[in-house]
């Protein structure tokens, strides 16, 4: 173990008061969301646009608006077809993708009634709301993660998870 790492030093803690073994979603809780020492909750810039900046990774959103607006012809089309007006989107990094997606909805006349981000890292909600409140806009909404009900759609692992197990690690996530 590094010397003076308080996170090494918090996860160890936990294992031992685990009697040694920790399960690998806890592990991982602890790495990514431990307040103030966890990869997205310590806020450090994680992402950007690339080393040079200081970011440790560059995702799409971040590059360019080009993502948001090609998922947007996708959202409209979604609205569209099944009547819905809202976006849920889960873990929304520094809100890039949420901007581009609200100005290319509303360009394309399917304005989204309401924008729900979900975000574990408080580090992270603080980084969203600055770029979106220049926005101005109401339709924006955090999530006080209790009482969901309802249908959740994405990429959460190996085939075994479900949206629902999703849902439930984020609900479990010690404040």
């Amino acid at each position: 173990m590094t010397e003076n790492n308080p996170l090494q030093e918090l996860i160890a803690r936990r294992i031992a008061a685990a009697g040694g073994w920790l399960p690998f979603d806890e592990f991982m809780r602890l790495a990514l969301y431990a307040p103030g020492l966890g990869y997205y909750a310590r806020g450090a810039r994680t992402f950007g646009l690339g080393p040079g900046d200081g970011s440790d990774f560059v995702t799409a959103p971040e590059l360019s608006p080009l993502f948001g607006r090609a998922l947007a012809a996708q959202v409209a089309q979604a609205f569209d077809e099944t009547g819905a007006s809202e976006v849920w989107e889960f873990g929304a990094g520094s809100g890039a993708l949420a901007a581009s997606l609200l100005a290319e909805l509303e360009r394309l006349g399917r304005p989204a009634q309401r924008y729900v981000i979900v975000d574990i890292s408080s580090a992270l909600r603080a980084r969203q709301q600055q770029r979106l409140a220049r926005r101005g806009d109401d339709r924006l909404d955090g999530l006080a993660l209790r009482g969901l009900d309802g249908r959740f759609f994405g990429n959460v692992g190996d085939g075994k998870a479900s949206p629902r197990r999703l849902v439930d690690s984020l609900l479990h996530v010690p404040g």
